[in-house]
């Protein structure tokens, strides 16, 4: 019995995207969909961890992109082509690995997605990201309210 469950046992993977967290969240919510579906093989096993890491910009984007490269890591840049961002990377999105340590020294310095606090709760927008707490301007033209933060 033990043997075979050994036998059945498959190791995880885990799909990484790493996204900039400078665009606005709907728009980076867009880019993560196309990251993850472009690097994807196709039907994933069950168990499959699906991880979204965060860089401040396109540059740092375009550095971890160029170390991806130069270690021979598979994955799938993703380049909006509409303006206002006329080309600019976006997203990257590795082909799901099995050996996460592999990656360890290009992406333990990342964060994970979302502009959290100490506290864990939203230190932005939760509409399109501004950082400095709750916006208003998102739903300035349903309530007539002016751009405030809480």
């Amino acid at each position: 019995m033990i043997d075979s469950c050994r036998y059945n046992a498959s190791p995880s993977l885990t799909h990484y995207v790493i996204v900039r967290s400078d665009l606005p969240f709907g728009f980076l919510a867009a880019q993560v969909v196309h990251a993850a579906g472009e690097s994807s093989p196709g039907k994933l096993p069950e168990g499959t961890n699906a991880v979204v890491l965060q860089v401040p910009d396109e540059a740092a984007l375009l550095a971890l992109e160029q170390r991806l490269r130069r270690a021979g890591v598979a994955h799938v840049p993703i380049r909006e082509p509409d303006a206002p961002w006329n080309g600019a990377l976006t997203a990257l999105g590795i082909v799901p690995v099995v050996d996460r340590a592999a990656l360890k020294p290009m992406l333990s310095s990342l964060r994970l997605f979302g502009p959290q606090t100490k506290f864990g709760r939203s230190a932005g927008c939760v509409y399109c990201g501004q950082a400095g707490g709750t916006c208003f301007e998102c739903e300035a033209r349903v309530q007539g309210r002016r751009h405030v933060m809480k």
